[in-house]
């Protein structure tokens, strides 16, 4: 408790030097923290988007069907498959789609698409398309009305429609024959992804199966919400087993770009603290052998009145572990204070909204770290001051008393 108390006071004894050191170390982890928040909180976007707009977490398949979108390929017993689905321990929500490729046609011009037939009720408790339609542009498929569609704002502006206009999809039917029909506009959306908003259209699974000519109880696609997309792999893998005539793929086999963002941002925010907290520990060594320049008489006189090299070397490691415990504390006091800020307001980068648009970035991001950040923060932080002790007080241990004491 003794060296506790004079390593404490030693810190003190340069108020400027130490503040200044202690700035460092606040200024640094807050850099580093906020710019880890915020880019931890693009990847939780985009994943969540993921997620929520574009993939579920568990897709099952005819095997054949994703080589071409062969309409033909489909997932026979569709209504057991749901029900024996919905009631696996894990599984949130589960919901059919009918899928086709086609071409969107109006009178100004013509796209390619993916042409998705839903069911509206089970729809929207796997995917929360539904949300990205604002109350002055439709709904999304509250009517009865038949052939309905939903369109995304960037569809919309290239064919020149809004609400209300005509669409005429063609698209082969379940017998190789081209077909085709028009849908009225009845929703337009708008997500974070226009390059995904582009390709996609959707429509009732009813008509959509009345035109194809696709026999009841078949589809192309399952979608799956789990309560816990981290047991996506062990649900996937009983759900293979249980179905092995179609094809089931969790997430990170569906879109292995977003699987590679959650271990890269993991990868590079340990590579940017770890660069962060190197150069400040070079920091703290620098002001500690400087503290062992100005003190060389002192130490040498607390050595000849009998204070063994071991408590002068945790003196020496006390001190420097103060400095960065201290630093830290700050540090991650105001990064909470300005990662919960953010947090909840978001940042907005609307200047920039086309661009990070068209790769699935939302121009509004949200920092956030997860709260077991800071605790490995605080233990590398500790890591660090013990590390940059060691040299200091290893010089300050090859003092000779007698010399140390005639030093002036």
């Amino acid at each position: 408790m003794m060296l506790i108390k004079i390593a404490w006071r030693n810190v003190w004894r340069s108020k400027l030097r130490s503040s200044v050191v202690i700035f460092a170390i606040t200024s640094g982890l807050l850099g580093g923290l906020f710019a880890s928040a915020w880019m931890n909180g693009m990847a939780i976007q985009r994943v969540n988007d993921t997620f929520t707009i574009e993939t579920s977490h568990i897709q099952i398949h005819h095997p054949d069907f994703a080589n071409n979108f062969d309409v033909k390929k489909t997932i026979t017993d569709t209504k057991n498959k749901l029900q024996e689905i919905s009631k696996t321990e894990g599984v949130k929500a589960v919901t059919s789609r009918i899928k086709s490729s086609g071409m969107a046609a109006t009178a100004n011009k013509n796209m390619g698409i993916t042409i998705v037939g839903v069911n509206p009720l089970s729809e929207i408790e796997v995917f929360a398309l539904y949300k990205k339609i604002d109350s002055l542009n439709g709904d999304f498929f509250d009517s009865e009305k038949k052939n309905s569609i939903v369109i995304s704002n960037s569809l919309a502006k290239e064919l020149k429609v809004r609400l209300k206009s005509k669409i005429v999809l063609t698209f082969q039917d379940y017998n190789g024959e081209i077909t085709g029909a028009a849908f009225k506009v009845t929703g337009i959306f708008k997500t974070s992804n226009t390059t995904w908003d582009k390709m996609h259209v959707f429509v009732k699974d009813k008509d959509l199966r009345r035109v194809m000519e696709i026999p009841m109880d078949q589809s192309h696609e399952i979608d799956i919400l789990l309560d816990d997309y981290s047991q996506a792999v062990i649900i996937s893998e009983q759900f293979h087993k249980k179905f092995p005539e179609v094809l089931t793929e969790d997430w990170a086999e569906i879109q292995p770009y977003i699987n590679f963002i959650t271990n890269y941002m993991d990868i590079m925010m340990g590579i940017f603290m770890i660069i962060i907290l190197a150069a400040l520990g070079f920091g703290i060594v620098n002001t500690m052998l400087m503290v062992i320049l100005e003190r060389t008489r002192e130490i040498g006189m607390l050595m000849a009145i009998g204070m063994t090299k071991r408590r002068v070397f945790t003196m020496i490691l006390l001190e420097t572990i103060f400095l960065a415990l201290v630093g830290a504390i700050l540090g991650e006091a105001i990064s909470i204070l300005i990662i919960n800020y953010y947090g909840s307001s978001g940042i907005d980068l609307s200047s920039m909204a086309e661009g990070l648009e068209a790769v699935g970035y939302s121009p509004i991001t949200y920092p956030y770290l997860e709260p077991y950040r800071y605790i490995q923060i605080t233990i590398l932080v500790f890591i660090t001051g013990l590390l940059a002790s060691i040299y200091p007080a290893v010089k300050a241990l090859k003092l000779d008393p007698a010399s140390a004491i005639r030093t002036i």
